[in-house]
């Protein structure tokens, strides 16, 4: 074992210089969705970064085989067909605001890379080439064949990963490193929709809009009210434009991800408070913001009768994402991540009730089942002590509100590369977050990464499936 770790090490250092160039390079294609073309689904760029992937691991003497250009494959064949994969996306969000230079020109600074996709998950899926790369050279046959499956589409709707799965055989294990080590067992369940008030007629709400996304906690909405006159007194985060018999609010609280609401203040609650604490709707409004007071009150799903805890993920979360008007209805978006203790039927028939009550109804409901492999399972196990042996540490299995890959495949999890949650020194000050501007990863990070990935790929080849 030490033989094998030191080699590991080994092939790591020899190769530092060309994964960061060959980082540099996937990351200089802004492969954001484009419009469908012939072989390429997700648009010319996607088509571009998945056609360098597969030049990269052909170079790398690994096989590449191109999906239709949904997805594609690097491989190394073992003696079973079966086969473990990684999988690793080479879609990224917009580049958004705030950058210190081009996002798609990748600088280093201080042992950093900074552009967009380093992190999310270009970066990541490189390593996964120089994984396949380390068995390819070292090893004679492997007991599984292993895939590293590139995905172009994981950050609009994994479009990618339903066709590979409709039209190739799922892998009897996976593993996305698009989360947080030591690795991610489960994904709660989601749950998202509209609720529609009554029709309101002769209303005093004029307009009420917030919200970018289902899946945002807004930090801003605005709400214009005829005020018939009525003084309104100052509130604190609300801004406020009287002109003749209307008024419009403008609140600002603090956004966030609907998976991960501590901290945060909706702005849309906000509002809604305020109207109703100076009274400023008729009856027949205050029916459906009373129900709105409720939903805002807190993010865990009390005042809509869905709160749930099953003690394997944390509680059910319950946020409002988006309001307008429409056809003189309310409608406001929600989004919910769900344990196991409710399933998504339960949550749709309690809202529904709920909304009949203030004689609304809701509308467009989807719901996707949680995500769990039990944390004791060998190949959990074999990530988990994988990333602390080589770590030194004792880290547990986690579980997440948000989604990744791994809940689309029969066994899977989330295992890096970024670092555990307790790091929260990891990343300095010049480095922003993953969507946001300066994303970045340290290559001193990405070097042990690679190292983890390739000690748990070889437990992982132990299991028998």
């Amino acid at each position: 074992m030490e033989n094998f770790h030191n080699k590991v090490i080994e092939f790591v250092k020899e190769n530092e210089r060309n994964i960061v160039q060959d980082i540099k390079d996937i990351c200089a294609i802004r492969s954001l969705l484009g419009p469908a073309q012939p072989n390429a689904p997700f648009g010319k760029e996607n088509r571009e970064c998945l056609d360098l992937a597969l030049a990269m691991s052909r170079r790398l003497g690994l096989d590449a085989v191109d999906c239709e250009g949904y997805m594609g494959y690097a491989e190394v064949k073992g003696e079973k067909e079966e086969y473990i994969a990684s999988i690793a996306h080479l879609d990224v969000v917009p580049e958004g605001n705030g950058w210190k230079g081009d996002p798609f020109v990748v600088r280093e600074v201080d042992g950093w890379l900074i552009g967009r996709g380093v992190c999310d998950d270009k970066g990541p899926a490189v390593l996964t080439m120089y994984m396949l790369k380390f068995f390819k050279d070292n090893y004679e046959k492997l007991p599984y064949t292993l895939r590293a499956l590139f995905g172009c589409e994981e950050e609009t709707g994994m479009r990618d990963l339903e066709y590979y799965l409709e039209n190739y055989p799922a892998p009897v294990f996976a593993f996305t490193p698009d989360a947080n080590f030591p690795v991610c067992c489960g994904e709660k369940g989601q749950a998202s929709g509209d609720l529609v008030s009554a029709k309101i007629e002769n209303g005093n709400v004029v307009d009420f809009t917030a919200g970018v996304a289902s899946n945002v906690i807004p930090d801003r909405a605005s709400i214009t009210v005829k005020v018939n006159g009525k003084a309104l007194p100052a509130a604190d985060g609300i801004e406020i434009a009287v002109e003749g018999e209307t008024a419009t609010l403008k609140a600002f609280g603090i956004g966030g991800h609907a998976a991960m609401p501590e901290g945060t203040k909706n702005a849309i609650g906000m509002l809604v408070n305020y109207c109703l604490d100076n009274g400023l709707l008729t009856a027949e409004e205050e029916v459906f913001f009373n129900m709105l007071r409720d939903l805002h009150a807190t993010n865990y799903g009390e005042g809509m009768g869905v709160a749930s805890d099953d003690g394997i993920f944390e509680p059910l979360t319950f946020i409002g994402g988006m309001m307008k008007i429409e056809d003189g209805c309310f409608v406001q978006n929600f989004n919910c991540r769900y344990p196991t203790s409710i399933t998504g039927e339960e949550i749709e028939k309690i809202l529904a009730d709920k909304l009949a009550s203030v004689g609304g109804t809701t509308k467009n409901i989807h719901t996707v089942k949680p995500f769990y492999v039990d944390k004791n399972s060998a190949p959990i196990q074999a990530l988990l002590t994988a990333y602390n042996d080589a770590t030194g540490k004792n880290e547990e299995a986690y579980t997440i509100g948000g989604g990744t890959y791994a809940r689309h495949f029969p066994a899977a999890a989330a295992f890096g590369v970024e670092p555990c949650a307790s790091e929260t020194d990891y990343f300095p000050d010049f480095i922003g977050p993953v969507h946001g501007a300066e994303e970045g990863y340290d290559i001193k990070g990405f070097m042990k990464a690679l190292e983890i990935l390739i000690i748990a790929t070889a437990r992982l080849m132990e299991i028998e499936f």
